[in-house]
């Protein structure tokens, strides 16, 4: 990733207050434009295209329009002394800036992250296609911490290949130290364990069929501690277990652990779906020979999942496992059952927020570098919008941000507080 444009450390001062990194960082940002063809600076142009994102703008004919029409209001901000920027202006700047520039802002403003969660999980921009074949030219690897709602890393996937191939990449660019990284089956491996564990941090990983053994040998084992030695079939309980006729959550037991195992189960009931999820946690030792091959590993999970539908007239209900392997201590189910369903932030608190309040997958940009910056730009327009302390969805308040200055002025606002911090 091109960092040549990051802001450099100084330049985003980090003893200041989160929030003022945002405006120092935007002005930091190098132009290389030719400065005597310019009529507005590149802060600027960036500090209107943030406006226009949280005043539900998604492309740069929206900005331009935004920036003509809400001309007197953003003045009380933003100079454009030489008038509004045109959509042209929107879309050279982003086609010129870096994303790792924008992305160094976003990382100053989580700061440090010992103790804070990062799920890395990819995604694929749909509407940035290749127009010969028709397919995503852009798919992104982000390394995402839900408790701030920001990336601290991104890393483009490079056509024809897979997350793995950039996976290294990424964690290498991150300051893992004292730090919790949960990664989904693509990672399961042990040189991402090796990697994370070499930086610092602890890691939790999902355990597929890409490594065959391991999985044979852990799922066998837990089928022992709980006295099933057979298979089950595909839809079924195992034998002696009742089919349940309703959805009361004591007839969707079916295992019994040893007291020993440290366990956790939740129980759910919305919009006429039931899950039961059981989270069993069983420290490494003698029965798994080659657990050395991870490095720091501590405990191995199995997550039983069970769910009905109650429109649904099905006989049995849906029973799916799903292993991980992880550096956390084996003692604590309760702890790492809360951080397997945290990891799953990331889809519906960045992914699915970007693709369905800001149209993500049906921006039709193309340029990958420029698609990439705009994330980012929407990534913090989330975040401001959602730490506005007004009751309402992301969807609503940027509507009302559209329709109402006022409004817009306040979720702003926090911007341009003590912005020489």
């Amino acid at each position: 990733m091109d960092t040549s444009l990051s802001p450099t450390p100084s330049a985003l001062a980090p003893g200041a207050e989160p929030i003022s990194l945002l405006l120092t960082g935007l002005r930091a940002i190098a132009d290389t434009r030719a400065q005597g063809q310019v009529l507005h600076s590149l802060g600027d142009v960036l500090l209107t295209a943030l406006f226009a994102t949280i005043a539900d703008c998604d492309d740069f004919v929206s900005m331009g329009i935004f920036a003509k029409t809400q001309l007197a209001w953003i003045r009380q901000y933003v100079p454009l002394v030489n008038g509004a920027p045109s959509h042209d202006t929107f879309r050279n700047v982003f086609m010129m800036i870096k994303p790792a520039a924008l992305l160094a802002i976003t990382s100053a403003w989580v700061g440090s992250l010992e103790g804070l969660h990062v799920r890395i999980d990819g995604k694929v921009n749909r509407g940035v296609k290749d127009p010969e074949t028709g397919r995503g030219r852009l798919h992104l690897l982000r390394a995402w911490v839900g408790e701030v709602g920001l990336s601290v890393g991104q890393a483009v996937c490079a056509e024809k290949s897979n997350e793995w191939a950039t996976l290294p990449e990424l964690l290498r660019s991150l300051e893992l130290k004292g730090a919790l990284v949960s990664i989904d089956a693509m990672a399961g491996h042990p040189q991402a364990a090796q990697q994370i564990h070499e930086a610092g941090g602890d890691w939790m990983l999902a355990l597929k069929a890409n490594e065959k053994g391991a999985l044979e040998k852990i799922s066998a084992h837990f089928r022992e501690l709980c006295g099933q030695h057979a298979t089950v079939p595909e839809g079924k309980l195992p034998e002696g277990i009742p089919v349940p006729k309703t959805l009361h959550p004591s007839e969707l037991v079916p295992q019994q652990w040893p007291p020993a195992v440290s366990c956790h189960k939740t129980q759910e009931m919305n919009r006429g779906r039931y899950e039961e999820r059981e989270v069993i946690v069983v420290p490494v030792g003698d029965w798994w020979p080659k657990a050395f091959w991870w490095y720091g590993i501590k405990s191995v999970i199995c997550v039983i999942r069970r769910t009905m539908r109650q429109r649904h007239d099905r006989e049995f209900p849906t029973q799916e496992v799903h292993y991980f392997l992880s550096s956390l201590e084996p003692t604590d189910a309760a702890g790492i059952a809360a951080a397997i369903r945290k990891h799953w932030h990331i889809e519906n608190g960045c992914h699915h927020l970007l693709d369905v309040t800001f149209g993500e997958d049906h921006s039709q940009v193309r340029d990958r570098a420029c698609a990439q910056s705009l994330t980012l730009l929407r990534e913090i327009s989330a975040k401001l919008l959602k730490d506005h302390e007004s009751k309402g969805s992301i969807r609503s308040k940027r509507k009302e941000a559209a329709f109402s200055p006022n409004f817009r002025s306040k979720i702003i606002a926090s911007i341009f507080h003590n912005a020489h911090a």
